[in-house]
């Protein structure tokens, strides 16, 4: 009896690691692959690289800000953009490399931690994989921005 007890208390906190870990990728893949642009706290770098925090959170509020955020990490960005009064001109690269899982888990944590977005329901990877088979190239994506409501 107390051997499955303490079965089910490994299991159960071998879950809760595993459901951590999950939660702590996002910030490790935030770091590894969005953090030397867009710095720590998603603040941005003036000139560099836009603001995060403060800019796109808007976004996930309405079906098309949502398409273009898996847009942008999924094919880039190039063209010039003001944020914040602001001009940046650059190319943001394409993430398209990373999973699935690992785009929704980086999105998750910038819209979650920084943006304090409270409903992700929407952002799975099922949503990157449609995202990712409709295609598209950097220009249209900075496109789509361009149609986005003002402010970003």
């Amino acid at each position: 009896m107390a051997r499955r007890v303490f079965a089910t208390l490994g299991l159960l906190v071998a879950c809760a690691s595993a459901q951590a870990q999950g939660a702590a990728d996002g910030a490790a893949l935030f770091v590894a692959h969005c953090q030397a642009c867009h710095q720590p706290g998603a603040v941005g770098a003036p000139g560099i690289a836009p603001p995060l925090v403060g800019n796109i959170g808007r976004h996930a509020a309405s079906e098309e800000g949502r398409r273009y955020l898996l847009r942008v990490a999924l094919t880039g960005m190039v063209g010039s953009i003001t944020v914040d009064g602001v001009r940046y001109t650059g190319n943001m690269p394409s993430f398209a490399t990373l999973s699935d899982t690992e785009l929704a888990a980086v999105l998750r944590h910038v819209l979650g931690s920084y943006e304090k977005v409270a409903e992700l329901g929407w952002l799975t990877p099922d949503q990157l994989a449609i995202a990712r088979q409709a295609g598209g190239s950097p220009n249209e994506t900075h496109k789509m921005r361009g149609r986005l409501p003002a402010g970003g």
